[in-house]
């Protein structure tokens, strides 16, 4: 397995640029798309401390604390507007707890400036729990009304189509990944069916964005090496073992297998998590049954270095 990414820009004072284009067999416009994740804005307000199990937190979790990652997201959204991206896409971990101090800090570095953005869910966004010493017992629900409050857009899937020729599906397999749920939801079924049925009609180019790396399902390329590590755990991945996959059942498993039998309209699927630069293919198939990969790109989080972006090109 070859990396199918070009670095086009490492300078460690800048932002590091990664480039993939895409060939959507029907000419005219580019699409520019750029995708980052994991900003994990980690702030607390004093209505914060009230709640004990987010004061444990606070008094425990250091890293990116007081706004630390804010200046590194910043520079990112400036170079997608440098480069007059069509869509920017952020794959999760926007917020690096949930309180009221994150929230401020999304709504007024990313959602103010930036309120087109397409942001799914990690696994932090409905944590008060991050490195506490308190458990998490709070009530679910509440927690995913209240980003959906303070979110643009539906928080669990929405799908938007670019310059007629790239339909860009985002979906959240992350969020409930610490209370019980392994991936995906069954109110994503319909809508996923619904729009690869839109896009194999319309001749769209199908790019898939969630926040945990699905298995690829391939043991002959484990484990795969960063190409760039952030995260200095994560030099190696055994891709094939981690969760998930087609043999889930429910919800998980159904669009596992829905998203690897289109490989000849989904063209990349986009992911970050492990805070290092991998590239992996999952297999799958064509329509008509043939074998495939579709691409999967698993990119570094913001925060480290000056900040980290893909650039993806749909020609």
């Amino acid at each position: 397995m070859t990396n199918e990414w070009r670095y086009t820009q490492t300078d460690p004072s800048r932002v590091v640029v990664r480039e993939i284009e895409i060939d959507s067999g029907r000419g005219g416009d580019e699409v520019v798309i750029v995708h980052m994740t994991d900003p994990h804005f980690n702030a607390h307000t004093e209505n914060d401390l009230k709640n004990p199990i987010l004061a444990s937190t606070i008094e425990h979790r250091k890293w990116q604390a007081g706004g630390a990652s804010v200046p590194n997201l910043e520079r990112c959204l400036e170079y997608a507007k440098g480069v007059n991206a069509d869509q920017v896409v952020i794959t999760g971990d926007v917020l690096d707890f949930l309180s009221e101090g994150c929230i401020n800090l999304m709504n007024e570095h990313l959602w103010a400036k930036y309120p087109d953005t397409i942001v799914s869910l990690g696994n932090h966004e409905l944590a008060y729990k991050v490195q506490g010493k308190l458990p998490d017992d709070a009530p679910i629900e509440p927690k995913y009304e209240l980003l959906q409050k303070n979110w643009n857009h539906d928080i669990r899937y929405s799908a938007k189509v670019l310059g007629d020729k790239v339909m860009i599906i985002q979906m959240d397999n992350a969020s409930a990944w610490d209370f019980g749920n392994r991936g995906f939801f069954d109110i994503q079924v319909e809508p996923l069916k619904r729009d690869l049925t839109l896009a194999r009609e319309k001749g769209y180019t199908v790019l898939l964005f969630y926040h945990t790396p699905m298995s690829t399902e391939d043991r002959s390329k484990d484990p795969v090496k960063s190409s760039m590590v952030g995260d200095k755990n994560m030099h190696t991945v055994n891709f094939a073992h981690i969760g998930i996959a087609s043999y889930i059942e429910g919800a998980t498993g159904e669009i596992y297998r829905m998203i690897t039998s289109n490989a000849d309209i989904i063209k990349g699927c986009f992911c970050g998590h492990f805070h290092s630069d991998f590239y992996t293919e999952l297999k799958a198939t064509n329509a008509d049954g043939t074998d495939a990969v579709i691409p999967q790109y698993v990119l570094m989080g913001t925060p480290y270095g000056k900040g980290h972006v893909l650039k993806i090109t749909v020609k």
